[in-house]
């Protein structure tokens, strides 16, 4: 049986589809990034072995446009995937602008009272000596229409090779485009105001997994961070990409499957196998 052919859905609601894998151990739950999708998490999940994982599909996924952005904060929407989790999540991993969410929710205290550790990868962090202005606001941007297209490149594998540039740069606008203005929005907004997050006490443990060189943070922003954050514990590598969790899965694996052992969680969880799918 194949990673995907382990998963199915186990529960819907208007702020997403949640997707589980039965499994032992702590349950694990999964948020993905800006036009990603919980497929996104197969890669790290098939390197995880048994243990229990839940993936939400969460309004901003791949194909979707900006209007989720009226009916809620990024945090908000995650707290209500979150509630579609049939049994108490003891860990929450988010990626990129799913990061982002979760590290909002940390600060807000908005996380479920069962959740002990969480593990941040490729978050986006913001200095408080970079100021906010229109120069950042297109720099950022930039970033994301970057960060866009080498998710379009990992997704289409070895027919990337195949395109010329300019299809490929058509291909990723056509992604931008659907983010939208008001999703930008959204994400600048989630971005700027990282830096302002009360996050000195929190008292959960969190790993911090990037990679060197990924402009979401590197150099300053990962020490800001580190700054901000003083609980957590940083994998900083100089081989991981912004999509490490897919790229690099075996090595993000064993920086998780340390971080886990060494804050010490037990291996019993209720089998997923228990609950009922949604058909």
């Amino acid at each position: 049986m194949g990673e995907r052919e382990r998963w199915r859905v186990v529960a819907r609601g208007d702020a997403a589809v949640l997707w589980g894998r039965s499994g032992t151990g702590p349950p694990v739950v999964l948020a993905h990034g800006l036009q990603d999708g919980w497929a996104g998490w197969l890669p790290l999940a098939a390197e995880l072995g048994d243990r229990a994982c839940y993936a939400l599909d969460l309004p901003w996924r791949a194909g979707s446009t900006d209007t989720w952005c009226h009916r809620g904060t990024p945090a908000d929407w995650l707290s209500r995937g979150l509630a579609l989790v049939p049994e108490a999540p003891r860990v929450v991993i988010g990626h990129s602008f799913g990061a982002n969410a979760v590290l909002h929710l940390l600060a807000e205290r908005g996380l479920p009272a069962s959740v002990e550790a969480v593990v941040l990868v490729a978050p986006f962090f913001r200095p408080p000596a970079l100021e906010v202005d229109w120069a950042l606001h297109t720099a950022a941007l930039a970033g994301v229409r970057r960060i866009m297209t080498a998710g379009l490149r990992l997704r289409l594998g070895s027919r990337a090779a195949d395109l010329d540039d300019d299809l490929l740069s058509a291909m990723a606008a056509t992604v931008v485009d659907r983010i939208g203005p008001v999703g930008f929005g959204a994400f600048f907004q989630s971005f700027a105001a990282s830096t302002t997050l009360w996050l000195s006490d929190v008292d959960i443990p969190v790993l911090v997994v990037a990679g060197r060189d990924d402009e979401a943070l590197s150099g300053e922003r990962a020490t800001a961070l580190a700054t901000a954050l003083p609980i957590a514990r940083f994998r900083i590598r100089p081989h991981y990409s912004h999509f490490c969790h897919v790229e690099q899965a075996d090595d993000v694996a064993a920086d998780l499957g340390e971080f886990l052992d060494r804050v010490g969680f037990e291996t019993n969880a209720t089998p997923l196998t228990a609950l009922h799918p949604i058909r």
